[in-house]
């Protein structure tokens, strides 16, 4: 990855903003174009369809008068303007649903209206399976296919349709998840063991060390006796 490329990802929008100190994004997953070709099709089919009709309208209806005719256009264009706004809207929900992901976790965002999102992250320690599915020729040929992410959370699976390439991604996110596991088992077996603690409700009480005097011998018996 070029240095442009990775300075790129690391300013991706990320709607979570949970991400730790020092850690990167790896992958930025969107939609592939494939998804909108349905879209394309019927705005430039009806675009096609009502100006054309505008334009053979006078040839069949030859009453109409110049205002008329105004009329039928400014209308043409009105109902064009909402084709394009519903083509507008329809893309930004496409591209507004993607996957981030960094060398901790997977951001999900779920786009289903132009207001409407969800958002959901799952750590890659909890990371089960990866799976990938191009279902016809046709995903095969243009490359696009469906990511599937099972974990062991609350979310339990994961499911990104229209998916560019998801071979390479779905290598990326176990790569992600190798390294992921590989430095965390590294750290918790570099880690000091712990040192006990002394117990503070019980604490031990520290006695110290009592002074002896030395006794005195007893008087000796053997000496001379004195009373008489």
């Amino acid at each position: 990855m070029s240095p442009q490329e990775d300075e790129k990802l690391q300013h991706v929008d990320n709607p979570l903003a949970v991400m730790a100190p020092g850690e990167r994004v790896l992958c930025h997953i969107e939609r592939h174009p494939f998804g909108l070709i349905g879209v394309y099709f019927i705005a430039a089919l009806l675009l096609v369809l009502l100006f054309a009709g505008v334009g053979i309208l006078p040839h069949y209806v030859t009453s109409l008068t110049t205002q008329d005719k105004l009329y039928a256009f400014a209308g043409a264009t009105l109902l064009a303007v909402v084709v394009l706004l519903y083509v507008y809207v329809t893309v930004i929900i496409y591209k507004g649903n993607r996957w981030i992901v960094t060398d901790d976790s997977i951001t999900q965002i779920t786009q289903t209206g132009l207001f409407q999102k969800q958002s959901s992250q799952l750590s890659l320690e909890n990371l089960e399976d990866v799976t990938f599915e191009q279902g016809n020729m046709l995903q095969s040929m243009i490359g696009f296919g469906t990511l599937h992410v099972e974990t062991a959370g609350e979310h339990s699976k994961f499911v990104f349709p229209y998916c560019p390439n998801p071979n390479k991604y779905a290598k990326e996110i176990i790569q992600a998840h190798e390294d992921f596991m590989a430095e965390h088992y590294q750290q918790a077996s570099a880690a000091p063991p712990s040192t006990p603690t002394l117990n503070q409700q019980y604490p031990q009480a520290y006695v110290p060390p009592q002074a002896t005097t030395p006794v005195p011998p007893p008087p000796s018996n053997d000496g001379p006796n004195d009373q008489y």
